[in-house]
């Protein structure tokens, strides 16, 4: 890449930058105050359907970029910035050290891929206090952005919450809870080539449970992981009279359990032998919409893993993993084998 090339990319990376900060900004106003705006109903029955596929891009994305906070109370973590701008794509994300009590999450990421293009924006911050060693309560808001360009649609959403958040220890073991509950609201445009357009008022909600850690039994540990995610946007249509409404629910549900089991040998030599698996499950259901709209979908899959590794005194280690994944699923199930050796002189 010449220098010119690199100059635009970051020139391009740093007003993104600034315009995603000032969307935060506002959208956090729009949240806390309600300044809420008057819907405008979706002309068409296509347009309504790219407006239900876009509300569900958005809640999936909102989902899975919900800052993980249990770090205040492990300890383990630092603050981050790291950015990747090439010519047509870019990601930017960042994180504040985890010894604060006021902190900030934020990441973003931009690209073209043909005549599309596609931009999505998240950043949360939050306080808390410490009510014992093992018990964290808090405050957090939130705000997200979505666009998506095309030759048929072009489609923007922006959206803010606000709640509570609590972190939480046992005392015998390492093992970490998180729970958050979360309200605000959103405004989401979507316009046709053809010039129909839909624009309502959103109101959502999320609440989100996570347990993670680890449990030790001698020479065996257990790794269980649970996270479970729901999320509803309920849209108004104002048009020449009564509200046409519509919403939408998704429900994410994710569990794991890993072990590890390590064998010493008398010579020096370690043997362990590792796996796993892990259930997903998620569900997404349609409210109060006509026939022409109703989106529902259901979903799941799971995956195993097994593996052995065998370190010699000598520092050699070799190591075999292998997985199978989409278990449960009407399509294609993937599975791999991995082998490596490594040793240190």
């Amino acid at each position: 890449m010449n220098k010119s090339n690199t100059y635009q990319c970051i020139r391009a990376g740093a007003s993104w930058l600034v315009s995603w900060w000032t969307a935060f900004v506002l959208s956090v106003v729009f949240c806390m105050f309600g300044m809420g705006g008057t819907g405008v109903l979706a002309d068409t029955v296509e347009t309504r359907q790219i407006m239900l596929q876009f509300q569900n891009a958005r809640l999936n994305k909102l989902v899975l970029h919900q800052p993980q906070l249990m770090t205040f109370l492990s300890g383990v973590g630092s603050g981050a910035l790291n950015a990747n701008v090439t010519d047509n794509h870019g990601t930017v994300t960042f994180s504040s050290g985890v010894k604060r009590r006021l902190w900030l999450r934020a990441n973003g990421q931009w690209g073209e891929n043909g005549l599309r293009k596609n931009a999505y924006g998240f950043g949360s911050m939050g306080v808390h206090t410490y009510m014992s060693q093992t018990f964290v309560v808090g405050g957090m808001i939130e705000a997200d952005y979505l666009s998506q360009e095309g030759p048929a649609s072009d489609r923007e959403g922006l959206g803010a919450m606000a709640g509570s958040y609590f972190l939480a220890r046992s005392t015998n073991h390492p093992l970490f809870f998180e729970g958050r509950l979360l309200h605000g609201r959103a405004s989401d445009d979507v316009q046709l080539s053809d010039g129909s357009k839909g624009r309502p008022d959103t109101r959502r909600g999320l609440a989100q449970l996570r347990m993670s850690g680890n449990l030790r039994y001698g020479v065996t540990t257990i790794f269980p992981s649970i996270l479970a995610s729901y999320v509803t946007e309920n849209a108004s249509y104002l048009a020449h009279g009564p509200h046409a409404q519509h919403g939408i629910r998704l429900r994410q549900v994710k569990m794991g359990l890993d072990f590890r089991h390590t064998l010493r040998r008398t010579n020096g030599a370690l043997f362990v032998l590792k796996g796993g698996g892990a259930l997903s499950s998620s569900s997404l259901r349609t409210y109060k919409s006509d026939p022409w709209t109703t989106l529902n979908q259901r979903s799941g899959s799971g995956r195993l893993k097994l593996g052995v590794s065998y370190s010699t005194g000598a520092g050699g280690t070799v190591a075999i993993d292998s997985f199978v994944d989409g278990l449960g699923t009407t399509s294609s199930q993937n599975y791999g084998l991995k082998a490596g050796f490594d040793i240190r002189f």
